[in-house]
């Protein structure tokens, strides 16, 4: 599958979790197993679920289908979010050594999250831009050169 393809998949779920964790906070305390400690707390906790899960992952969806446009240009922030859903698999796992097994829904929450990490970071490896699909500013940028450098046989 094509970086380009991998990356839109990616943004859109981000996306999609970031939503449904802004609009329905309570479902996804729920789908989480989390509970706030008393009502007088709860306007905090959705705000936590709304910020965190909604807002967070809205706005990195969005920052991935950004990158969507030109994966090989955009290949340091879809390595960036990639390792970001890496970090929290590794958090998940190191929580399983600390806590104990967490049961099918976790087991399933950090494939998920490798799952998504492993993608994003294999597009950036794969999203490369060689030296002849660079406009030529952008080569000029990185060889110091106006335009490709040419030899001259001796005379």
């Amino acid at each position: 599958m094509s970086p380009r393809i991998i990356t839109i998949v990616a943004g859109i779920v981000m996306i999609g979790l970031g939503l449904f964790a802004l609009i329905y906070p309570e479902r996804t305390l729920g789908m989480l197993g989390l509970a706030y400690a008393n009502p007088s707390h709860m306007a905090a906790a959705l705000g936590e679920v709304r910020a965190t899960y909604g807002g967070l992952f809205a706005v990195m969806g969005c920052f991935t289908l950004f990158a969507a446009l030109d994966p090989g240009a955009h290949r340091s922030r879809l390595l960036f979010v990639g390792l970001l859903w890496l970090g929290m698999c590794v958090g998940r796992l190191f929580g399983v050594y600390v806590d104990g097994n967490p049961g099918l829904p976790g087991w399933i929450a950090a494939t998920f999250e490798l799952a998504i990490g492993a993608a994003l970071v294999a597009a950036a490896q794969g999203a490369g831009a060689s030296d002849d699909t660079l406009e030529p500013s952008v080569r000029a940028a990185e060889t110091g050169y106006d335009v490709p450098p040419t030899v001259v046989p001796p005379a």
